[in-house]
């Protein structure tokens, strides 16, 4: 049953591609423009607010640091169900933005991450705050609201999933580099985790693109192309709740990389989405009593929509996020190698 699913999914799969080749085709217009706001949308916001953040969060569990956490064992295995490295790469996966919550799991190969994958899928501080708060909203009150509301939910599903865990002995050892290696090992690798998001944004503007064409004769399509790729979408939405909702949902373009980074995981997909739509909807409530708590007026939540948006044709800021796109590609190119001499001398 399994293999004639797959199957299926492979024949659905090349026929929606075969369709969306044709509307290239035939409305050329639309993927131009569309690219080109994901481009912008790149440069202007996800590399210089998740970049930064993806790095350090490399660079920390690089380093061998998280051993500092060691005398929080056995709080952290009573609370979360979790030993303080389990626990140390959840609190990594709040601040680092996704998918990197699914990169952790992965390189640390934890026996909890079908669980864990459920909570460790988190949008970063920088992007929440900045990037939507201070540049959809004009608030970075409203910025700080959505942050709270975002890992308030991860820690109440992590809390909720404790019953599922029993006691676990942290690893033995902890690998660390030194620093040289570690900072160009931790650039390189966060250049490319950058480039993956980008990419899929960049295609999934084009998706949305298209899909925002056809939802003007079929409205019910405008809802779907929010679903596809939430850094797109929170920038066209300026209802708090929604984008609250939208940010614990994470979107179709995080789950396939989350799926593609996961592969060797035995990840239970139907429950990843029920809890994924858990989240969404956990944040969107605590996003509600805060704002009725705090009193914020309805003009503060609808305070225009993200600068993002605004200059689309203005040629040197299209130059400027191609340079700094390439800068990070040339990072994660050379980086590879560097990485792969190190890892032929370590042999």
């Amino acid at each position: 049953m399994g293999d004639i699913l797959k199957k299926v999914i492979n024949v659905l799969g090349v026929i929606l591609i075969l369709a969306f080749a044709f509307l290239i085709i035939f409305k050329p217009t639309v993927c131009t423009n569309s690219a080109l706001s994901g481009i912008l949308l790149c440069g202007n916001i996800i590399i210089p607010t998740i970049y930064p953040f993806t790095f350090c969060v490399l660079f920390i569990k690089n380093s061998g640091a998280l051993r500092f956490l060691k005398p929080l064992n056995n709080l952290t295995n009573r609370i979360f169900g979790l030993n303080y490295y389990e626990f140390a790469i959840f609190l990594l996966s709040l601040i680092g933005g996704y998918p990197l919550g699914a990169r952790l799991l992965a390189d640390s190969k934890l026996e909890k991450t079908p669980i864990m994958i459920n909570y460790c899928v988190n949008a970063g501080p920088a992007f929440i705050i900045l990037a939507i708060g201070k540049g959809v909203f004009n608030s970075a009150k409203i910025g700080w609201i959505l942050f709270f509301s975002h890992i308030s939910s991860s820690l109440i599903i992590a809390l909720f999933s404790k019953r599922k865990f029993k006691f676990s002995s942290p690893p033995k050892t902890e690998k660390s580099l030194n620093c040289v290696d570690n900072f160009v090992t931790s650039a390189a690798a966060a250049a490319q985790t950058i480039i993956n998001i980008c990419s899929v944004v960049i295609i999934f503007s084009v998706v949305s693109g298209y899909i925002g064409l056809f939802s003007q004769s079929f409205k019910p399509l405008y809802f779907l192309g929010l679903l596809c790729e939430i850094t797109n979408s929170v920038f066209k939405c300026n209802n708090v709740l929604t984008v609250s909702f939208l940010l614990g949902f994470a979107g179709f373009g995080i789950w396939a990389q989350i799926f593609s980074i996961l592969k060797l995981q035995k990840i239970n997909y139907a429950i990843f989405m029920v809890f994924r739509l858990i989240h969404g909807f956990l944040s969107a409530v605590i996003t509600l009593i805060l704002l009725k708590v705090l009193k914020l007026t309805a003009y503060t939540l609808s305070n225009g929509i993200g600068f993002v948006f605004l200059p689309f044709t203005n040629g040197p800021i299209v130059a400027f996020s191609l340079v700094i796109t390439g800068i990070v590609l040339i990072i994660s190119l050379y980086g590879k190698k560097y990485v792969g001499n190190l890892m032929e001398d370590i042999v």
